[in-house]
């Protein structure tokens, strides 16, 4: 997967951006994971980005909330060329996500309120206004950076590539790599100085 970050001004100009995307990929927007049950939540758009956005603090102006932007997205896109994966897989990466840049984690108490929404079939977006319960804003200084390695070893373990290499040519404790092991003549010539 790989993670894009954006800032947005309202909860609203997100939800209608993710859905013009939707429609673009003959799709219809998807709500596959929140910060509470989806099945609980509304199901008028307005309404969902009114209650996702409950915890914001009101902007003095329209020239501050353009300029404040404290609804985060993350969009998360996955091979074209491949099956499209899941809704689980985009929903563990983004909890993983979550987690990592301390937007939302296990205390609910001290968590942002959060949206997954499936856009098409390699495509997910992350949503969530950056301020808690409490009133603090989030601190997302080095959002980029813990998403995109939060994807590459979610990648990494989808692909196997964490896993043990099998032992190369049955020789014990060896491992394959890129190229070959030399030869013990090769080597031999190497230790003499000698040209082959």
């Amino acid at each position: 997967m790989h993670p894009t970050i954006a800032r947005y001004a309202s909860t609203r100009d997100l939800l209608a951006s993710a859905t013009a995307a939707a429609a673009q990929q003959q799709n219809r927007l998807r709500l596959i994971d929140a910060w509470r049950p989806a099945a609980d939540l509304p199901a008028d758009q307005m309404a969902f980005a009114t209650e996702l956005a409950a915890h914001l603090p009101p902007p003095a102006g329209p020239a501050e909330a353009l300029r404040t932007r404290l609804v985060w997205q993350c969009t998360l896109r996955t091979d074209p060329d491949a099956a499209g994966p899941a809704d689980h897989r985009f929903q563990e990466t983004a909890r993983r996500i979550l987690a990592a840049t301390g937007i939302a984690s296990e205390d609910a108490s001290a968590a942002c309120r959060w949206a997954l929404l499936r856009v098409g079939d390699h495509e997910a977006r992350l949503v969530a206004p950056l301020a808690r319960p409490d009133g603090t804003i989030v601190d997302t200084g080095r959002d980029r950076s813990l998403a995109l390695a939060v994807c590459q070893l979610a990648e990494s373990r989808s692909t196997g590539l964490t896993r043990p290499r099998a032992a190369a040519a049955g020789i014990p404790g060896r491992r394959t790599g890129l190229l070959p092991a030399p030869s013990p003549f090769v080597t031999a010539a190497a230790r003499s100085g000698r040209r082959l």
